[in-house]
């Protein structure tokens, strides 16, 4: 006992750089988030994006060794700005703190703030040495490790329609559980088990990895679930990844990855086998093998696939019988070059081959089970313009996106991508930038976005026109649409801070005119105000008054929704953050939902839709006892004074309450 007490005592003494960075994630993320996202239109947990930053986080990006496309990968960092800090740094040498950025007067001082957490300076052999000294034989390892634990634990108050019927086999309770372990900065390792509600086994999902990385010509070495990303995500990229946002510049491009292990709790869509990235000089190569099952729909008579399940949901026995009930192997390989951050071009092949064909019910579906992709990406850089795009051939069609970059001065940035995703291109590995959630296949689109840093704030704007030539899974016809959304952000006082957005969102959708099914015209316009007010260091306001106004004129329908919150963030010391908010909505119906994302626990950050009428509130309180224990809890309710019931189906609810707590042990040692 005494051991392992030693044992957590040097590890939280020799690691408490980390804890200060964990302890602020919440406040990184949502910021971050808010600043580069829209919320869909539908109710998501960005537990995915989350991961993202919370990996940088954990792995910040080298300013002292990183080029142009390294440094491109920082949330809301532009091409201009990025090419600044590398001249900097060639002029003057290398940064001996991340805050060495502030000197830097061509750098926004917004940019700066919102990128510390993620970028670090690599330290001097002299420094090494040093503590190499201080730091003996006997408990070096220990110096070395670094252990995180997150244990989490959801569960709604209130009993859905499945539970009280018997059809969900499982208890209400969510669970979560995360271990990495890093040594040496060379070797990780990590082990993930989910369950959801319903769900029998508290071990429904997992995953696990083994990395080796930066050693010698090995990048990276991975055994066990990982994911790739490559190019602009047309052949292959997790199952995750930016879209159009606030940020009209930053998303339009992907910044991909290459290669990594695995560490969402997301049950679709990755990779589970082995892989390597080998680098070369200015070449790198990437091999990767992959066996994995996952839930599909299979026809009892002809063996075929018939759909793709997503949801990861186990919780009755038509869902169980789906489960991993289709096995996919990969196998393929990556040639990247970059040279001097002013060129990276490459080359990407892989077969895709299932146990089940899929059955194509028309002439465009997914068919076949057997899949060959060759795909091309670039990215080139010319003082301030910046070129990218990719084209990806499936053996039967090319789906290819190009963009531009430009960059006139440090204030204004413009930006054009031109997407051709053809009706008959299919890929159930790609996520690529597109108005269907990174769907690449049957839509045409030109988008444009500028971001202009004006005397009193910063302006992002962008337009969006598609068309998905032909039918949908939502319209039996070709449909169109376009999108503009405008975003300000202005600073008047250093402690108050004012954003306005507007979007307008015109699109065909399939509606009932009498009894006939049309494609009609729907317009949809939000207006946004935030206010926030930094009283002091330990206590911010934030007020959101949104309105979102829906309108179908074949139809005759006409709907509005209004949205206002109230949000706190308090210190009252500095182990115990409160965060607090309270929304008033009202809207006429599901049509004219307003969405907000919201603060959670560490890892979670949901969308969700607010429609009716009715108040919700939630309160988390975060608590650290300890260097390297925090325990966080959350409570929040949803009451709609005027309704019998809420949801509908097995989540149905009988009452007008909605309430759900959660708590989490996170562990740093």
């Amino acid at each position: 006992m005494r051991l392992f007490l030693y044992l957590l005592i040097l590890f939280s003494i020799s690691n408490s750089h980390i804890y200060a960075q964990l302890d602020s994630t919440s406040i990184i993320t949502e910021e971050v988030l808010d600043n580069i996202l829209v919320e869909p239109d539908e109710e998501t947990d960005s537990e995915e994006l989350v991961e993202i930053l919370e990996e940088l986080i954990r792995n910040p990006i080298d300013i002292n060794l990183a080029d142009v496309f390294d440094l491109s990968k920082l949330p809301n960092m532009d091409q201009q700005s990025a090419q600044i800090i590398i001249e900097h740094r060639n002029k003057f040498g290398y940064f001996f703190s991340p805050t060495e950025l502030f000197a830097i007067r061509e750098l926004n001082k917004q940019l700066i703030e919102s990128i510390l957490p993620f970028v670090k300076t690599s330290r001097t052999n002299d420094e090494l040495e040093k503590n190499e000294e201080v730091v003996s034989s006997s408990d070096s390892f220990l110096n070395k490790s670094k252990l995180i634990i997150r244990n989490r634990i959801t569960n709604d108050i209130q009993n859905r329609d499945g539970f009280t019927s018997g059809k969900y086999e499982g208890s209400k309770i969510k669970s979560y559980n995360k271990f990495l372990y890093n040594y040496d900065k060379n070797y990780q390792a990590g082990f993930l088990v989910e369950k959801d509600p319903g769900e029998v086994s508290y071990t429904d999902f997992t995953s696990f990895h083994l990395q080796v990385k930066d050693i010698g010509f090995v990048k990276s070495f991975i055994a066990g679930d990982y994911v790739l990303e490559y190019g602009q995500g047309l052949a292959l990229w997790s199952p995750y990844g930016f879209s159009k946002g606030a940020d009209a510049v930053f998303p339009v491009k992907k910044k991909a990855r290459y290669l990594r292990p695995y560490t969402s709790a997301a049950e679709y869509r990755f990779f589970r086998g082995a892989a390597s990235r080998l680098s070369f000089d200015d070449f790198s190569f990437t091999a990767f093998y992959s066996n994995n099952t996952f839930d599909a729909t299979i026809d009892s008579i002809t063996g075929e696939i018939t759909s793709v399940g997503q949801s990861g949901f186990h919780r009755f026995e038509s869902e169980l019988n789906k489960k991993g009930s289709s096995k996919s192997k990969l196998i393929g390989g990556v040639l990247d070059y970059r040279f001097l951050g002013r060129m990276n071009v490459g080359v990407i092949y892989y077969n895709a081959s299932f146990d089940n064909r899929f059955e194509s019910t028309t002439l465009y579906d997914f068919s076949g089970n057997n899949f060959n992709y060759v795909s091309t990406y670039y990215e080139l850089n010319f003082s301030k313009i910046n070129f990218f795009g990719e084209a990806s051939y499936d053996g039967t069609s090319v789906a290819s996106i190009n963009g531009i970059q430009f960059s006139a001065n440090r204030d204004l940035i413009f930006t054009t991508s031109l997407r051709n995703y053809p009706r008959n291109y299919k890929n159930l590995y790609g996520f690529g930038f597109s108005e269907k959630s990174g769907k690449i296949n049957n839509e045409l689109g030109i988008y444009s976005g500028l971001k202009w840093k004006i005397p009193f704030g910063v302006l992002n704007l962008y337009y969006d026109i598609f068309k998905f030539p032909y039918r949908t899974s939502e319209n039996s016809l070709s449909s169109e649409g376009n999108e503009l959304l405008v975003d300000f952000v202005s600073i008047p006082l250093p402690s108050f801070e004012v954003r306005l957005r507007y979007k307008y969102e015109d699109k065909e959708v399939t509606e009932l005119i009498n009894i006939d099914e049309e494609i009609v015209r729907r317009l949809k316009q939000i207006a946004r105000t935030d206010l926030i007010y930094n009283i002091s260091k330990d206590f911010r306001l934030k007020t959101r008054i949104e309105y979102n106004h829906f309108f179908i004129k074949d139809a005759n329908l006409k709907e509005n929704g209004l949205l206002v919150y109230q949000d706190l963030r308090y210190v009252p010391q500095k182990n115990i953050n409160l965060y607090g908010r309270i929304i008033f909505f009202q809207t006429d119906s599901f049509n004219s939902a307003v969405y907000e994302y919201e603060n959670d626990l560490l890892g979670v950050m949901p969308n969700l839709a607010m429609y009716g009428k009715g108040i919700r509130w939630y309160v988390i309180v975060k608590y650290k006892p300890l260097q390297f224990l925090t325990l966080s809890t959350k409570y929040s309710e949803t009451y709609k004074p005027d309704e019998t019931s809420l949801s509908s189906g097995d989540n149905e609810i009988i009452g007008n309450v909605d309430n759900r707590i959660s708590f989490q042990i996170d562990m740093s040692f």
